[in-house]
Order: C-alpha cells, then sequence, then structure tokens
C-alpha cells in the first residue's frame, strides 16, 4: 500500500461562479504547489468546499488536478458524502483520473453510533478502489472518531491511515503512540499551526490549508521539525502567526478561513475568490 508524509495541503477549489470550476486555475494552483515542494495533493477536503460543490464540479476537480499533477506527487481524494453510494462512486472516479488515494469524514446528517460509523467506514474500505485515509473532522460532522474506532480499522488492509483536524492534542497524540506504523498507518495533524507539535510527537505529516498560499513555509517548517531545528522553527511560526492575522480574519476580525484565503491566492494571481455556498466572499 502506499504511503504518505511531509506536508499534503487541502487544496482549494478554483471557481469561476459557484458552479462552475476555473480550469486554468487548477493548473496554476497544482504547479504552484509542487513547485513548494510538497509531498501531495488533497482535493475535495474543507478547505475545497467538497461538500458544497455540485457532483460535476466535484468530479472536474479531481480530473483536472489529477491531469495537473501528472504524477509528480500522489493526489487524495475527498469524498465525504451522506450517501455510501456516492462516496464510492466518487472513490472509482478517483481511481479512472489517477489519483493515488480518498479521503473520508464521518456521514455528517444522521446521529450515527461509533459501531454503525465503525461498519460505514469498514465498508468503504472494503469496496474503494483505492486506500481511505480517515478524516476526523467533529467541528464539520458532529462527531469525533473513537480511539476505539480508530482502533478498530487501522488493521484493515485497505485503510492508509487518519488526517486529524480534531485540534486535541492529547488525541492526537495517542494516535501517534498507539497507531502510527511506518509504512503501514500514518498519521497527519490538520490544524496547521500544531505541525511542529505534532512532527515532535511522532506524526508523518500535515494537511496544512496555508499552504494553497505560502507552500514553501509550511514544507521548511516540516523539514526543520523533523530535524528539532529550534531557530528556524519559531521563524516560521511567526510567518504563519502573521498569515492567520492577515489573510484568515476580516477588516473586523471575524475568523474567515476560506474566503480569506481565496481572496489572498487571488490577489498573489492564482484563482479568483469566488466561493461556494453557503460560505460567503470576505468582504460579504
Amino acid at each position: 500500500m502506499i504511503t504518505f508524509s511531509g506536508v499534503i495541503p487541502p487544496v482549494v477549489t478554483p471557481l469561476l461562479a459557484h458552479d462552475q470550476l476555473d480550469t486554468p486555475a487548477v493548473d496554476r494552483i497544482v504547479q504552484h504547489l509542487i513547485d513548494g515542494k510538497v509531498s501531495g495533493i488533497f482535493t475535495l477536503g474543507t478547505t475545497g468546499e467538497g461538500p458544497s460543490l455540485p457532483y460535476r464540479v466535484r468530479y472536474e476537480m479531481v480530473e483536472r488536478t489529477c491531469d495537473a499533477a501528472r504524477g509528480q506527487v500522489p493526489v487524495l481524494v475527498g469524498v465525504t458524502d451522506t450517501s455510501l453510494a456516492e462516496s464510492l462512486a466518487l472513490a472509482e472516479h478517483a481511481r479512472s483520473s489517477g489519483a493515488a488515494a480518498i479521503v473520508a469524514a464521518a456521514p455528517f446528517y444522521f446521529d450515527a453510533s461509533q459501531q454503525a460509523l465503525q461498519d460505514w467506514f469498514s465498508r468503504l474500505a472494503d469496496e474503494s478502489p483505492l486506500p481511505l485515509m480517515l478524516y476526523n473532522m467533529p467541528s464539520c460532522v458532529g462527531t469525533t472518531l473513537s480511539i476505539d474506532l480508530v482502533a478498530a480499522l487501522a488493521d484493515h488492509p485497505n485503510v492508509a491511515g487518519i488526517k486529524d483536524s480534531g485540534g486535541d492534542l492529547r488525541y492526537f497524540r495517542q494516535l501517534c503512540v498507539e497507531f502510527r506504523k511506518p509504512g503501514r498507518f500514518s498519521v497527519f495533524m490538520g490544524p496547521e499551526e500544531l505541525l511542529a507539535d505534532a512532527v515532535n510527537f511522532g506524526a508523518d505529516g500535515g494537511v496544512c490549508g496555508g499552504a494553497n498560499l505560502l507552500p514553501l513555509v509550511y514544507t521548511d517548517l516540516y523539514a526543520a521539525a523533523v530535524r528539532s531545528d529550534s531557530l528556524e522553527i519559531p521563524r516560521l511560526h511567526s510567518i504563519i502567526h502573521d498569515l492567520f492575522a492577515s489573510v484568515y480574519r476580516d477588516e473586523n476580525g471575524r475568523m474567515k478561513l476560506i474566503p480569506g484565503l481565496k481572496h489572498a491566492m487571488a490577489q498573489a494571481g492564482l484563482c479568483g475568490p469566488v466561493t461556494a455556498p453557503p460560505l460567503q466572499g470576505f468582504f460579504d
């Protein structure tokens, strides 16, 4: 099974309208990320607004991202959905487009027990043509993947690892201690400001949204954390702190992460600022 490490940005989905992909911008962004030495690209995640996009746009984004990457880095595809059948259909499309793996958070409409979620992920892993990366995203889906659930899935032959965006460092450290298996099961940090801490705990890497704009900052931070560079880590952290203050917050100090990121990328000539509903633009 393919293994993952390093910085794998959750790429934004550039849009001309809420239902129209900006295909040339996909090419620009992917090349920008590859030039920034990323280790992979994660499309249709939270930063990519995956669940808000029409299925037609999701499929087109997968195809264009894989074409633009041209095998230079692996592409991971978010298949989070309330329908298992739709998740599997997108997984098959990801395979045919040349992606390396799929990523899935828990289905997010009906309240489901941990056992029901285990069954859901097991079936997805059983039937997916690509390896599955679990995605713990409680703020968006309303449930945390329990340590027991991860334990039950960690040895599945088609489960490649987990991305944790819960922000609970004790939980994350437990993942690293109990389940990280180099060459077999990868553990990735979601919140980018915790990347260096995560590597110190033994994480394989991070899924850092800010790398869409400043990929070298995050790939350099990962490398500095791997070598425990006590001078370089705080310098790069200070750049990320400034990014949070100037890009992720609007003029009133409200957090508007994805609209702010797209606005900054528009200023850099990478894509336009259009977001998919229900997200609003940076100045709305």
